[in-house]
């Protein structure tokens, strides 16, 4: 019986030791997995972008940039039918949408995305602009810009937050958070690296 306690007590001690070693491993890998997607992510929107302008996605008659949230380029509605210029969960994933596209937002592998308000860069200039055309539809649109932000939905989901913008590269920091302007190039230097 003594053999079978000591057998026990040394696979209970080699256990709790693996699980501090393996475990904290495998979230530090999650965490890192998260944030790649996050990252390519951002990509994949820049391209969304790319093509809603050039091909007038919206028919509005003005090669402008959506930037109205995130959810639009995937569940504005032209002609009847969802553009869907990126997958669903992303649009699902967007912390501000216009229009949700569920509810609560659902992150995508522990992320949020946002569609940012302003460019500090250029002295605050609004993203979001009326453009004109021949479907009015508000202070969505701008014809040069646009930013998005990504941000972990916790510090166990991911550590940095991704900022990118028209320029198509991607910046991270450890705090940045839910940004909603584009910074200033000397902020730009010394929070955020490309």
């Amino acid at each position: 019986m003594q053999s079978w306690w000591r057998a026990a007590i040394v696979g209970g001690v080699l256990l709790a030791i693996l699980s501090a070693v393996v475990v904290p491993g495998l979230m530090s890998s999650q965490r890192a997995s998260n944030e790649r997607a996050a990252s390519t992510t951002l990509k994949t929107l820049s391209s969304a972008e790319a093509d809603f302008r050039a091909n007038d996605r919206d028919a509005n008659g003005v090669n402008d940039f959506w930037t109205g949230d995130v959810s639009g380029l995937y569940s504005l509605k032209v002609k009847d039918r969802e553009l869907r210029l990126l997958e669903r969960a992303v649009a699902e994933a967007d912390s501000c949408p216009i229009h949700g596209l569920c509810w609560p937002y659902r992150p995508k592998q522990g992320y949020f995305f946002a569609a940012m308000e302003a460019d500090d860069s250029e002295n605050g200039v609004s993203y979001f602009q009326n453009t004109g055309g021949n479907r009015p539809m508000g202070d969505v649109h701008n014809l040069e810009r646009f930013a998005f932000c990504a941000f972990a939905e916790s510090r166990g989901r991911g550590t940095y937050s991704f900022i990118m913008n028209q320029n198509n590269t991607v910046y991270r920091s450890r705090r940045g958070g839910h940004v909603t302007r584009w910074p200033d190039d000397p902020k730009l230097m010394k929070i955020w690296a490309g």
